[in-house]
């Protein structure tokens, strides 16, 4: 017998069998990304929103002043109010100035609302709140005309009682000029 040497197969189009491909083991997932803040965008006003901003020392200044004027005033309306009310009460000895303790009670009420306004405005100030800026500009403004033309007034009779007044005006119109300036604070809210 003779042997007879393996035929060769001729090469097929076909690939020949292989083993799957090994599947990957079990793994951990994929680690999260850790969470980090959003990317920082322009607030309106030019600022930009979470950015840290101080708060300007003319800012913290001037809200201070309108503050403290504001208790000051108000304090002052309570006492002309109390005056009005007491002028009121004289009308069995006096004839005709019920009225007039009236008017005076009235304007001391006026006086304590605008000392209140200033409390408010100077707390909103502080707090950075844009309302409590404008509400500040508006008063400071006022205060600081009304402050300004007594002062003048009471240069030719008491010059002491008229230079008081004009520092007073000017402190007014410093705090209403350093509350305009700060844009970039009062942006950030």
């Amino acid at each position: 017998m003779t042997s007879q040497p393996p035929q060769q197969q001729p090469p097929s189009d076909q690939p020949q069998w292989a083993p799957p491909p090994e599947q990957p083991q079990w793994a951990p997932p994929p680690e999260q990304p850790q969470w980090s803040p959003p990317p920082q965008q322009p607030a309106g006003w030019g600022g930009y929103a979470g950015a840290p901003v101080e708060r300007p020392v003319g800012v913290t200044l001037g809200a201070i002043y309108l503050v403290v004027m504001g208790v000051l005033v108000g304090l002052l309306g309570a006492c002309v109010g109390v005056i009005g009310g007491g002028a009121g009460a004289l009308e069995a000895q006096v004839p005709g100035i019920g009225a007039f303790g009236g008017a005076i009670t009235a304007f001391g009420l006026i006086i304590v609302v605008l000392g209140i306004l200033q409390i408010v405005a100077g707390a909103g100030a502080l707090s950075g709140r844009g309302w409590g800026r404008w509400t500040g500009i508006v008063v400071a403004v006022v205060f600081a005309v009304l402050m300004g033309l007594v002062g003048v007034a009471s240069l030719g009779g008491d010059a002491g009682t008229g230079v008081v007044f004009i520092v007073l005006a000017v402190l007014y119109a410093a705090s209403a000029f350093a509350l305009l300036q700060a844009n970039t604070y009062f942006a950030r809210r």
